[in-house]
């Protein structure tokens, strides 16, 4: 399912992106497995939480628009080609969401996020997730500024679609949200509202 957000309120709702608390004025938006959204509204601020799923934060600086799409492959199916399709749809979706609400592909930055092994003895799904969105990215010439792939918790996402900046936590439970080790970090060159801040 894609969701497009139409562009509402003024600029002067702008969450600061400067200061890693500040959220007046943001406008949060969920994002639940399977589903894909697309927004130019500065104050909007699309949240998820992840597991072994994917989430690819994608949005192009200069048009001020970007989405968000959250995926987990099928598995174990036996069937390569399924997995393969149902991550190529789902990124295809963002994409295409993107460049029909203005955006230039050229300009397009990414962030991606997920991929944990949340199960020890369990299928390495999350490995799988992180491998294809990886392998896609650099297949199609996209840029990826940021990313926080793996590990064993969960984390919640925040992606401020309009202006590509990301807060993202690591979880002990559901419920119970923790400061953890930074993520990796972006090349020098990218635009400082791109940063990834921890909260």
């Amino acid at each position: 399912m894609t969701h497009l957000g139409n562009r509402a309120g003024s600029r002067s709702n702008m969450t600061d992106a400067s200061d890693p608390g500040s959220i007046e004025g943001a406008v949060f938006v969920p994002l639940f497995q399977g589903e894909t959204r697309i927004s130019d509204r500065p104050e909007e601020v699309m949240t998820t939480i992840l597991g072994s799923c994917i989430a690819t934060c994608m949005w192009d600086p200069v048009a001020g628009v970007g989405g968000m799409n959250h995926f987990l492959l099928p598995g174990d199916t036996g069937d390569r080609g399924t997995n393969m399709r149902y991550g190529v749809n789902a990124m295809e979706l963002l994409v295409n969401g993107l460049l029909k609400k203005g955006a230039d592909r050229t300009r397009l930055n990414v962030k991606i996020f997920g991929g944990a092994k949340m199960f020890e003895g369990g299928a390495e799904i999350g490995a799988k997730n992180a491998s294809f969105a990886e392998w896609y990215l650099s297949n199609e010439g996209f840029k990826i500024t940021g990313s926080c792939l793996g590990g064993s918790r969960g984390r919640k996402i925040r992606f401020w679609s309009a202006s590509g900046r990301v807060q993202r936590c690591f979880m002990s439970n559901i419920s119970d949200p923790i400061i953890a080790s930074p993520v990796r970090n972006k090349p020098k060159n990218t635009p400082s509202q791109g940063d990834i801040q921890l909260f």
